[in-house]
């Protein structure tokens, strides 16, 4: 696929997947604290626009499942983007 500029969506992703309204980044890091180690997930909610689930269906049309599911983790942060 070739592509002008990478989608925001993607930079410094870990996972990206595709709900009914958001197409949401997952940037996933291990922290490790007094009370052991596990995984965080930073979360960017993009609000779907024909434009974002144009440039979301080119990168991932090759998926089984396009709109791709979330890794699970301990804890997680919400930002969104309108």
């Amino acid at each position: 696929m070739k592509m002008s500029s990478v989608p925001e969506f993607l930079i410094g992703a870990t996972n990206v997947y595709r709900t009914r309204y958001y197409i949401v980044r997952q940037r996933i890091g291990l922290r490790d604290g007094e009370s052991g180690s596990y995984l965080v997930s930073h979360d960017t909610y993009f609000r779907c626009t024909p434009k974002l689930d144009q440039e979301y269906d080119n990168v991932f049309s090759d998926r089984e499942d396009v709109d791709g599911k979330r890794i699970p983790t301990a804890m997680h942060t919400r930002n969104y983007v309108d």
